[in-house]
């Protein structure tokens, strides 16, 4: 079986090669993207766009205008994106030149911290949409209120998140591991109690940025961080410069000033950018609102649960194979975490719609909106070929790399050839997921994604992985094959709800011109 998925991955990167193939691919996607969900009915939608009075027709540009458009916004935001998964995958590059043991211990903790900081991550990034309408609005008030109540929620969820660490540290006892790999991954965590002060805040500074367009801080703040996380890896983990030599936990302490760094430009730069002086972000700052609180609970909550989700499903994976030995372990989070970065891409440009949808939104422009959708869709998927690609070439090289682990390094190189199928389906489903987030749908996505992943998708996973059910267990590679199926299925139902979305938006904003009209 295993060498039957590898044949079929390998001859589906190959068709793609071909322009032909390229072409009719999009043609296709187009096609359905245009026709799904045609025989739903229009269901109305919690959001509207301000100026409801007007619809304004979308702008006349080719391609290559929209897709400019687009990566101004989420070019910064891959290349920060990619910069702070890069300090994760430094850590982890770090920890195979210690030894088997580092390298599973860091994955571990990693994983529990990762599920922590994605909850965050979702409730946080609600913070974008809402900006992102106001800035559309030209509501500059409204920015100046809606980031101070950001900042009010990310102290209760400060709190929320030490204890979480703490649940976290003390989950680690139960897991089948050796007590050294216990002990690593437990003093791995510690200093994330910390980290998790600092980490809500961070993102409510981030999120109103993004919602108002300005990804310059997290290109620029992001990319010194990640050089000076490299630094503090190889000083802290080997003892270098004087300093002593702490093993994975070293890494961790590193992830404490790094982030300690982050927190703190970006609060230099609310206060100091030549823009935001003209808001005022820190003027007369409000108490705490219930209302707003509670909006921004109700949009994040189902964006952390979609999230974490699909996220989740990577983070169990090395809780299940844990006792299949440290080297899968630890393959598996060379795979996972090169995979991560790649994602950074689709995750880049589905922020970027995020804030694109609500600019438009906010400024009574849903064909606008709609249009650039469908553009970046097609950007998307057509760089998720050229990295997918990329990972099977050099998937030997990369592996070898992370480990000098023989058996490491060729499991890990026939897991990039599954994380190169993973991408050409995840992609979409991202994508259509951020731009839902800019129409503030937010519940139904969190519908799909538990389905696909959870119910539909984790007990093929398992019983592929870990029982004889479909023949000889294949271990870590059951569960790859089920994160496929579950992002395919994710895909096609995301990009069926947001067709009906952006054509329901655009109904509802022609019906009330007509009425102001009669």
């Amino acid at each position: 079986m295993r060498k039957r998925i590898y044949m079929a991955t390998l001859r589906s990167n190959s068709l793609f090669r071909r322009s032909s193939a390229l072409k009719l691919t999009l043609s296709l996607i187009e096609l359905f993207v245009e026709n799904a969900g045609s025989c739903c009915e229009y269901l109305p939608m919690p959001f509207l766009p301000r100026s409801a009075s007007a619809l304004v027709p979308a702008k006349s540009s080719n391609f290559s205008d929209d897709v400019r458009a687009i990566m101004r916004l989420a070019g910064p935001l891959i290349i920060g994106q990619i910069a702070v998964v890069g300090m994760t995958v430094t850590d982890i590059y770090v920890a195979g030149q210690v030894n088997a043991d580092t390298l599973a211990a860091l994955q571990l903790g990693g994983s529990i911290w990762s599920m922590i900081n994605l909850i965050v991550i979702g409730i946080m990034i609600a913070n974008s949409p809402i900006i992102g309408n106001h800035w559309g609005a030209q509501a500059l008030l409204s920015v100046r209120f809606q980031f101070q109540q950001i900042i009010w929620l990310a102290l209760p969820i400060g709190i929320v998140v030490v204890g979480a660490v703490l649940s976290g540290i003390r989950a680690l006892a139960y897991l089948e591991v050796t007590e050294n790999v216990y002990q690593i991954a437990k003093n791995y965590l510690y200093p994330f109690v910390i980290t998790g002060f600092m980490f809500p805040a961070f993102f409510a500074f981030r999120t109103t940025f993004e919602g108002m367009g300005d990804t310059r801080p997290v290109l620029i703040f992001n990319s010194v961080a990640f050089f000076l996380n490299g630094i503090l890896d190889y000083a802290l983990v080997f003892g270098h410069f004087g300093l002593p030599a702490m093993g994975g936990e070293g890494a961790a302490w590193a992830t404490v000033i790094v982030m300690s760094f982050l927190l703190s430009c970006m609060a230099i730069y609310a206060h100091r950018s030549k823009t935001l002086k003209t808001i005022g972000l820190y003027k007369d700052f409000s108490g705490p609102r219930l209302a707003s609180l509670v909006e921004i609970l109700r949009l994040g909550i189902p964006i952390a649960l979609n999230i974490t989700a699909e996220f989740s499903f990577f983070a169990i994976i090395p809780f299940m194979i844990a006792h299949l030995g440290a080297e899968i372990v630890g393959a598996h989070a060379i795979a996972i975490n090169i995979d991560s970065l790649a994602f950074m891409i689709p995750l880049g440009i589905a922020q970027a719609l995020t804030i694109k949808v609500a600019h438009s939104q906010g400024s009574g422009n849903p064909l606008e909106a709609r249009k650039l959708c469908l553009v970046g869709f097609k950007l998307v998927f057509l760089l998720a070929l050229v990295v997918g690609a990329a990972k099977i070439i050099f998937r030997h090289d990369i592996a070898h790399l992370f480990s000098n682990n023989a058996s490491v390094q060729l499991l890990a190189a026939n897991l990039f050839l599954f994380a190169a199928a993973l991408g050409a389906v995840d992609c979409l489903q991202m994508a259509c997921s951020g731009a839902l987030r800019g129409y503030k749908d937010t519940r139904i996505p969190l519908v799909i994604q538990v389905i696909a992943f959870w119910i539909v998708a984790f007990p093929i996973a398992y019983t592929l992985a870990l029982t004889d059910i479909w023949g000889e267990p294949l271990g870590v590679y059951g569960f790859w094959i089920g994160t496929i199926i579950a992002a395919f299925i994710a895909a096609v139902c995301l990009i069926t709800r947001w067709n009906v979305v952006s054509k329901t938006h655009i109904q509802l904003v022609r019906q009330s011109k007509a009425n102001t009209l009669e």
